[in-house]
């Protein structure tokens, strides 16, 4: 009898934490339909804009699956809306006109939240942390300052423009603007750069270290021209979508969801590694 109450009260258990935890998971898709706006729970799906040409952030892989890491953030969000995720490609410029004609709802796209961009998209918290600097043929340039007065490249529409402007001024270095080639196709910037048409690549960090590894002829600066801050773009005054984007990813970061994708793409055994600098901030309440 004594073993038979054991397990009983060992089954009881049981089915309470599964009880609990059903409940908890049901209530929590229940707060995230709530929070999100009718015109997205009504239609079921979120579109959002992401890139193709960025990885680690997002691309096709070879098995020509979508994947990155802002790609697993788009589907974080999706689902805490209970809705599916429509994925449309963006490049540089698209990633804002398709917000302000309507063709996507979010874009998540590895955007930069700058002043500029600000007067035409409104953006979610920050989400990810990294800086921008320069990547190089080895032994050619050893510092930002070997590179003032050479022909450089950036990619069409990039902040990383602003901030080698800036970083000329901080240094009180002359700026010529007429050095710089703009690309529209990054995999064409990495092949000016080893064909020496250019002396050097402006991106972010994590995007020149994945374009660096398996090409020993490249290195990567270890000064920044300047900080990336990335947002989940929403159509100018969107109050109601930008709110529920900003509850979104305070629930992947308090549930650890933010950081497993995080760990995916940019953890210590990635090839790509990118020390967490910042969380995303959890307002009180939440």
């Amino acid at each position: 009898m004594k073993r038979l109450n054991i397990i009983i009260n060992a089954v009881t258990f049981l089915a309470i934490l599964f009880l609990s935890t059903f409940s908890a998971s049901t209530l929590a898709a229940e707060s995230g339909k709530m929070a999100c706006p009718s015109a997205i729970t009504k239609k079921g799906n979120l579109v959002a804009g992401i890139r193709q040409d960025n990885p680690p952030h997002s691309f096709i892989n070879a098995k020509g699956e979508w994947v990155g890491f802002d790609v697993d953030i788009a589907q974080g969000l999706a689902d805490y809306c209970g809705v599916k995720l429509k994925r449309v490609p963006v490049d540089e410029l698209t990633r804002i006109s398709f917000l302000q004609n309507g063709k996507i709802d979010i874009a998540a796209a590895s955007m930069s939240h700058t002043y500029k961009r600000d007067q035409q998209v409104d953006f979610s918290q920050t989400y990810f942390w990294s800086s921008q600097t320069f990547m190089v043929r080895k032994g050619d340039v050893g510092k930002l300052a070997d590179l003032v007065g050479k022909k450089v490249g950036m990619n069409r529409g990039s902040h990383a423009i602003g901030n080698w402007e800036a970083w000329h001024k901080k240094n009180k270095k002359p700026f010529d603007g007429s050095l710089i080639t703009e690309f529209s196709n990054k995999q064409a910037a990495v092949a000016a750069l080893k064909s020496g048409s250019i002396a050097g690549y402006a991106e972010d960090y994590e995007v020149l270290a994945s374009f660096a590894r398996g090409n020993d002829e490249l290195a990567i600066l270890s000064g920044a021209i300047g900080m990336k801050q990335d947002g989940i773009g929403v159509k100018e005054n969107n109050s109601k979508l930008r709110d529920s984007v900003n509850y979104g990813l305070q629930y992947l970061e308090k549930t650890g969801s933010w950081q497993t994708m995080y760990d995916r793409w940019f953890g210590p055994d990635t090839p790509t590694p990118v020390p967490v600098t910042h969380r995303i901030e959890v307002w009180p309440g939440g």
